[in-house]
């Protein structure tokens, strides 16, 4: 079948590169937004006071879109919708862009050769349902797509009482918060970022946690940026790889004293930076056990106002509220005006047919995907972003290029059984790892090279296997620019083979 048209659900991130790299290669492209402007979690309906990035700014870039210079090291919110509308405008994607439109529903047609894309849109005041019939699907609305706000006993008797009840999200405006008692809930970035607001707005701010994590700091020792100690080849060579060769398994082996040397010295480095025993936020889970997707940038200040009790920090859990408050799991009760779940997002596919959400999410909520990309029994569909990583507009942009080749056939890859195996025993991997925190298969945390370089080899290419980049780099925090010059090679590569094959075709006719 020839593929022309390309439907594309969501305009974050994923979305962007993917109808960009699309309509490169001359696709038709349609992107549907249900948000009224782009950026995803950066769009500003979802954007909460104080948000910055926690990657860096030119770890964070496109590969052939550097972010303005002007910008600082973790940019802000406003300035990566900023940096996206602009992106999207460059390379011709925003009028591409259906806003204000919701995916519901994506179904086969009766031919079994196409998907029906209904779509909800608004017009004179009146809900309107739309079909519209593509070849290729890419999901790209992201695992962070719906706000996570636990279902807990007397929500509404805290309400009915004036209490207020929000995801960290609605944090829109200080006032929110502003001379209130807050009770914070999470442990997580936003949790985080909403407990230091209300460290010098609240009246009083909690932070509740299950349990204590480490956090990284922006500058080691107050020095070295953490991107030199986080993004490097040499850094993700600490952890064991379900694929052991050369440097790394000799570290993994006989190099194994060494690494529990090392992690030890960090988490010294740490408590003594941050001066977690002091404040008691030492964690117990060692730190090269809790390395993965939701590893946590220490916001500034955060410590500093944890010993001084502006944070007051509580180790416990809600069982449930009462009309002045929340009581926990273990009995205390905590009085609050405010309660924020920083408790993160979870993902539905409610618009795909059930026969293929069962195949692509289990009963326990676990994405099975290859190479987080297609699945082999959902044809022609891709989904960009379930890809998860400290830099996900890297592996993004590379994962696009990889769908671009799919649709064309050009890529190196098994069969659909091997496919499917493979899908299996990466996740099952992953989930027996005690080093790795049980995801739902969206996330290739810590492996990111590893990751990158299987993507380029089933483009016919390599960059990390080669010896002059390991020597030269293996310090050096990711460059997307070396992956955008990768990808022009690859581009005259298959042209150059495209048109030999191009011209056999015209040579035999010519003899026949």
């Amino acid at each position: 079948m020839n593929i022309e048209n390309i439907c594309i659900i969501g305009a974050g991130i994923s979305g962007l590169v993917a109808a960009k790299t699309f309509l490169e290669e001359g696709y038709k492209v349609t992107v549907f937004e249900k948000q009224k402007g782009l950026g995803g979690v950066w769009e500003s309906s979802r954007t909460y006071v104080g948000l910055t990035t926690q990657s860096p700014r030119d770890k964070y870039a496109f590969t052939d879109y550097p972010m303005p210079a002007s910008y600082p090291e973790w940019p802000t919110a406003k300035q990566m919708r900023d940096y996206l509308q602009s992106y999207a405008q460059h390379f011709g994607v925003l009028p591409k862009i259906r806003f204000n439109t919701e995916v519901t529903k994506v179904e086969r047609d009766s031919n079994g050769e196409s998907w029906i894309v209904s779509v909800g849109l608004n017009k004179s005041n009146r809900r309107i349902i739309e079909q519209e019939k593509y070849d290729f699907v890419i999901v790209c609305n992201g695992i962070f797509n719906i706000p996570n706000i636990p279902n807990l006993p007397g929500q509404k008797q805290f309400i009915d009482g004036g209490g207020k009840l929000l995801h960290s999200t609605q944090i829109k405006d200080i006032s929110l918060i502003q001379d209130k008692r807050i009770v914070v809930v999470g442990f997580g970035k936003s949790a985080i970022d909403i407990a230091i607001l209300g460290a010098t707005s609240a009246s009083k701010c909690i932070l509740l946690v299950r349990k204590i994590k480490w956090m990284i700091p922006r500058f080691f020792l107050g020095i070295i940026n953490n991107k030199y100690v986080l993004m490097s080849p040499l850094a993700e060579s600490l952890f064991p790889y379900r694929k052991l060769h050369g440097m790394e398994k000799l570290l993994h082996t006989f190099g194994k004293p060494f690494l529990s040397l090392f992690w030890k010295i960090i988490e010294i480095i740490l408590s003594l930076q941050s001066r977690l025993n002091y404040c008691d936020m030492l964690p117990t889970k060692p730190l090269n056990e809790s390395v993965n997707c939701t590893s946590l940038v220490a916001p500034q200040n955060f410590y500093k106002y944890v010993r001084s009790n502006k944070i007051k920090v509580v180790k416990s859990e809600i069982s449930s509220f009462y009309s002045s408050g929340v009581e926990l799991t273990d009995g205390e009760r905590l009085q609050a005006d405010v309660v924020v779940f920083g408790t993160g997002y979870h993902q539905e596919m409610k618009f795909l047919e059930d026969k293929y959400r069962r195949l692509l999410i289990d009963d326990l909520g676990n994405f099975h995907l290859y190479r987080n990309l297609i699945h082999p029994d959902i044809p022609q569909m891709g989904f960009v972003g379930y890809n998860s990583s400290w830099f996900c507009q890297l592996t993004s942009e590379i994962g696009s290029w990889w769908l671009v080749d799919y649709v064309k056939k050009q890529l190196i890859l098994p069969s659909r059984l091997e496919m499917i195996k493979q899908i299996d025993k990466n996740f099952y991997w992953r989930q027996s790892q005690s080093f790795l925190d049980k995801d739902n298969g969206t996330c290739v945390a810590p492996f990111h090279f590893h990751y990158l370089e299987e993507l380029m080899q089933d483009m016919g290419d390599s960059i990390h296997g080669q010896r002059w980049y390991e020597i030269l780099n293996i310090f050096m925090p990711i460059n997307p620019r070396i992956y955008n010059n990768r990808r022009q090679k690859l581009k005259t590569k298959h042209y150059l083979s495209s048109n030999k094959y191009e011209d056999k075709k015209t040579i035999k006719a010519g003899i026949n």
